[in-house]
């Protein structure tokens, strides 16, 4: 299933990737915060940043059974350095565990890397759309 997500910043956009990503599945609407979970990412591009990102966010829905309505980026790092290192992100997810009672599935989403990855400057910030594993 493809979908895109735009933000004035790219950190913004990449919230709103996986956000979108979780509505997907679930009505983030009947999500209440009451705990977090730590997810990490590294690339070597953006495109790839990206991508590992959402697998991971995919992974805590999918393995752990955790749902979010609100995340927070700790670290966002874009831009290369040198030698190589990668780029990285480490966020916040903030939510509950699935409940199926609470939670209705709307559709069955997988776990795994996204495909098709496109991060594109728009007037007014960054537009990205991807393709999530159905």
């Amino acid at each position: 299933m493809e979908l895109a997500a735009a933000g004035t910043t790219l950190s913004e956009a990449f919230a709103r990737a996986a956000l979108a990503v979780l509505a997907l599945a679930v009505d983030p609407d009947g999500v209440v915060e009451r705990d977090v979970r730590e997810v990490r990412a590294h690339g070597s591009t953006l495109e790839s940043l990206l991508a590992q990102w959402i697998a991971e966010c995919l992974y805590v829905y999918e393995v752990e059974g955790f749902v979010w309505r609100r995340l927070d980026f700790v670290v966002f790092d874009t831009e290369p350095k040198a030698g190589g290192e990668p780029l990285r992100l480490h966020a916040f997810l903030h939510g509950e565990e699935l409940d199926p009672d609470r939670h209705a599935v709307v559709t069955q989403i997988k776990g795994g890397s996204p495909r098709n990855v496109m991060i594109r400057p728009v007037q007014g910030g960054f537009e990205v759309s991807l393709e999530v594993p159905t």
